[in-house]
């Protein structure tokens, strides 16, 4: 199988692994919930790279926040998490053969914490004025309290994805037929 064609299929595996786990096993919080659809999109930056993480992370996640009725968030979930994936991807690229794991560590707790990091953004500044400006989705409170009170579920979800994902990356790295699935 051809590299671009591994590409592809590997990438909408993992979009609908996001999406399934994003969309059946959630938790609900005062604004979004709780997945461990970051978990796939860490392993799959671990494990195939990231350009896969980015496309797991991106169309999984936006797709799921659509199908689950927070169509509002889908942009910036489209952009946080597919940027989830990257980073973790790329981090983990970058350090990979010095001390695996550091680099299962330092790849997936960063970009958790980048997670955490852009919905607060997202939440405090950016969906507060565009909710409003737009008048959608009255349920849904944005605003700096708002986030502020969201950051610690998000940076939990983040923290607990990573130690998830270090858990499963270990034995899934070594293993030789992941190893000659890599693309």
């Amino acid at each position: 199988m051809k590299n671009g064609v591994r590409f592809w299929v590997f990438s909408g595996v993992i979009i609908a692994l996001v999406f399934v786990l994003t969309f059946t096993i959630k938790i609900p919080l005062m604004a979004g919930y709780f997945n461990i659809g970051d978990v796939v999109i860490m392993l799959s930056s671990i494990l195939f790279g990231k350009s896969i993480g980015f496309m797991g992370g991106s169309f999984g996640s936006a797709l799921a926040d659509i199908v689950s009725g927070y169509t509002i968030y889908a942009p910036f979930t489209f952009v946080i998490k597919g940027l989830e994936g990257f980073i973790c991807g790329l981090i983990f690229e970058k350090i990979e053969g010095k001390k695996k794991w550091a680099s299962f560590i330092i790849s997936t707790m960063l970009s958790g914490i980048l997670m955490a990091v852009g919905y607060f953004l997202s939440e405090a500044f950016v969906l507060k004025y565009l909710s409003s400006a737009l008048n959608i989705n009255r349920n849904l409170q944005f605003g700096l309290k708002v986030a502020l009170a969201n950051l610690p579920f998000n940076l939990l979800q983040g923290v607990l994805s990573a130690i998830i994902s270090i858990i499963l990356a270990v034995p899934l790295y070594n293993n030789k037929f992941i190893r000659k699935m890599r693309i």
